[in-house]
């Protein structure tokens, strides 16, 4: 039995597809075209994110010169109006409640949270803030505050806890420095 003419005629399913392939050799990062800009995800970066409403992303890297000492981090990315940049950031001189988007990326790259569940955190504070840009100022660790009672009232308590750990996190790390 034929539906809706697929195998009819004697052409089968599967012909005129094919799997696509990247035949760049060593060139393993993903493009991703959005709003007329074409945005670079790196997968050897720390972090990686993009914003699709925005076309903006941004990638995390260790300085070369890095140490515990000189906490340096480099972002590299492709601003709202499809301008790439590259900023460097001292982590130890970001101040969580007042710093751009692409600082606090770099911060919490260096305190360890890189997992799924934090990019998608990241992802709603950044929405949360109502800033156009990754390089306007906005109070995170109030909107972290904000998005954990949140959850709390929600009864989402995976991503109370979350929160809960990636406010620690930041506030240890402030403390210490």
């Amino acid at each position: 039995m034929n539906v809706n003419g697929v195998g009819a005629a004697g052409y089968q399913a599967w012909q005129g597809t094919r799997k696509a392939e990247n035949n760049a050799k060593g060139n393993f990062g993903a493009n991703v075209k959005s709003t007329g800009n074409v945005v670079h995800i790196a997968p050897d970066a720390l972090f990686s994110i993009y914003d699709a409403k925005t076309g903006e992303s941004a990638n995390v890297y260790r300085a070369d010169d890095y140490s515990e000492e000189n906490p340096f981090y480099i972002v590299k990315g492709m601003d709202k109006n499809g301008n790439e940049y590259e900023q460097t950031v001292d982590v130890s001189k970001v101040n969580p409640n007042s710093c751009s988007y692409t600082e606090l990326l770099a911060l919490n790259a260096h305190t360890g949270n890189k997992s799924d569940s934090n990019f998608l955190s990241m992802a709603i504070m950044k929405d949360k803030s109502g800033t156009a840009s990754y390089h306007e100022t906005a109070d995170y660790m109030a909107m972290a505050h904000e998005l954990m009672n949140d959850m709390k009232t929600l009864g989402n308590w995976d991503g109370y806890l979350r929160y809960g750990k990636w406010i620690n996190d930041i506030l240890t790390f402030c403390k210490n420095k």
